[in-house]
């Protein structure tokens, strides 16, 4: 029959084990926040252009350094916690990474909810967008068009004809030079007068929605393998604080 010694010296054995593995998930989520602030930074710098057609109400890029920031602040506190065994800041350090596991759940079901919208949202604005091509005062939406139908190879939203009772294509029938498939100045000029096959041959008549789309959703999908690992680590780490500061909390109390 183990003596009491023993099984205290078991115990402590796994509090040891909890308190370094706990201290390890830290060290890792405070890696991944770094990781994502840089994710935010790269995505700002590189798809600002297509993300312009998201909105004022999705700010990706936004959301991922300050979701980063977060997480790494909170899993450093949680570093200093699980290695000097401080009962306060485990439990504060579990707490606070409760409610942002609480929350992430939250946005990441309303996202979900919202997924059919963003579709409907981006052709809204990419048909607000065009009206204002080469208008005064919109350089943004020119250059943005520009560098989306030059990269992605495509005219337009749905098709190349929504360029018809835009400001731009009233005066001459013409597309902007970025949908045409050399770059030549002035070659989507009367584009318009033309039948489908006639334009093939000097523009890419198919819009770029579907384009668009299919690119945002492409990255997505790996934006959200990568959050739901560190959401489920989060899990782990959260069940592993709250038994750390209990621990604590015990030695304490027989102290």
């Amino acid at each position: 029959m183990k003596t009491y010694s023993e099984r205290d010296k078991m115990k402590e054995t796994r509090m040891k084990c909890v308190k370094y593995l706990l201290f390890f998930m830290n060290l890792i989520f405070t890696v991944s926040g770094a990781l994502l602030i840089v994710a935010g930074i790269v995505i700002q710098s590189a798809y600002s252009q297509y993300l312009d057609f998201l909105g004022h109400y999705f700010s990706t890029p936004v959301f991922l350094i300050l979701l980063g920031f977060i997480i790494f602040v909170v899993s450093f506190f949680g570093c200093c916690g699980a290695i000097n065994e401080s009962h306060c800041m485990t439990l504060t350090f579990a707490w606070i990474l409760g409610t942002i596991f609480l929350l992430e759940v939250g946005t990441g079901i309303a996202v979900y909810n919202m997924r059919a919208q963003v579709g409907a949202l981006i052709e809204t604005n990419m048909e607000a967008g065009m009206k204002n091509f080469m208008r005064s005062g919109y350089k943004g939406v020119t250059e943005t068009w520009n560098v989306l139908q030059h990269e992605l190879s495509c005219c337009g939203a749905e098709s190349y004809q929504d360029w018809v009772n835009t400001t731009f294509s009233l005066s001459s029938s013409s597309v902007p030079d970025s949908c045409c498939v050399y770059d030549v100045v002035g070659c989507g000029r009367g584009i318009l007068n033309l039948d489908l096959h006639q334009a093939s041959m000097k523009i890419h008549p198919h819009g770029c929605l579907a384009t668009l789309s299919y690119h945002l959703m492409d990255n997505v999908t790996g934006l959200v393998v990568i959050l739901v690992t560190i959401v489920f680590i989060q899990f782990v780490g959260l069940l592993f604080s709250f038994c750390l500061a209990n621990s604590i909390k015990k030695e304490c109390e027989i102290v």
